[in-house]
């Protein structure tokens, strides 16, 4: 990890309110080191009206002048760029190539409607992308006080145990930066698949207060544990995906990601 982190923040015109750039200017000033920032101005058009109607579509330089006010008067070290392509996911994942960021942060803005709407692009960009990628929803709380890690430490599989590694390591990294307290859960299907406690308090340090065992669906026992722990960000992994299977919706971590209503964290 480079002393100064590139955060790569995507900008959805037709919106009025970034939030994934006001997380990203509440993350730099938790850093000792400010991060530099690129805004990638594009709209999802899998989620946006594209009519001639929208006003949202019109944008100018006092708009643009606007976005970027808050970094110009902070001084941080920011570019930007505009896009427009029917091919959004492949655009992100082509400027993340060229710019090799530490970390994408992703607005969702559809947090009081179903999880469903989570578009496609969206998916496809987090079953691809090459860092992590933070989710930021309109509810969020600036102070992060409490991360979730989402573990599975019942498995022997070579990737998944590096998975829930870099889950906890950048679980820990987060609520270090914001001195948050950290949480870990671990879901199991049923009796037969209890994991062992004593392992996954060894694997994750935490007081055994802070490490929770549920059986059930793990969107269902995720989401629900971070309602009642109060969690500011949830931290999940996910798999690449190649050919029909990248096509289908419902493996695990899609599903506690239309669950949860707190910002998330994907890996993969």
């Amino acid at each position: 990890m480079s002393a100064q982190d590139y955060i790569l923040v995507i900008i959805e015109p037709s919106q009025d309110t970034h939030i994934a750039l006001d997380r990203a200017l509440v993350t730099l000033k938790a850093r000792k080191v400010p991060p530099k920032l690129h805004l990638f101005i594009c709209p999802d058009v899998d989620n946006t009206d594209l009519k001639a109607r929208n006003q949202g579509l019109y944008r100018d330089s006092k708009w643009l002048d606007e976005l970027t006010k808050p970094a110009v008067e902070s001084g941080l070290d920011f570019s930007y760029e505009l896009c427009w392509t029917m091919e959004w996911s492949e655009a992100v994942l082509n400027c993340a190539d060229r710019i090799q960021p530490d970390v994408i942060f992703i607005p969702d803005y559809n947090a009081t409607v179903r999880r469903s709407m989570f578009t496609n692009s969206k998916w496809d960009l987090l079953r691809k992308s090459p860092c992590p990628v933070t989710i930021v929803r309109p509810e969020s709380r600036s102070q992060r006080k409490v991360i979730l890690a989402a573990l599975n430490i019942r498995t022997e599989k070579s990737k998944y145990i590096e998975l829930n590694e870099k889950i906890l390591k950048h679980a820990d990294r987060v609520a270090s930066l914001y001195n948050a307290e950290l949480y870990a859960i671990n879901s199991y299907k049923d009796s037969m698949h209890y994991p062992d406690r004593e392992q996954l308090l060894k694997f994750t340090g935490l007081d055994t207060e802070n490490v929770h065992l549920e059986e059930g669906d793990p969107a269902e026992v995720i989401s629900r544990y971070a309602e009642e722990i109060n969690a500011d960000l949830v931290v999940i992994g996910t798999m690449h995906r190649k050919g029909a299977a990248a096509l289908m919706r419902g493996n695990t971590s899609e599903k506690v990601l239309s669950k949860v209503k707190q910002g998330v964290l994907t890996l993969s």
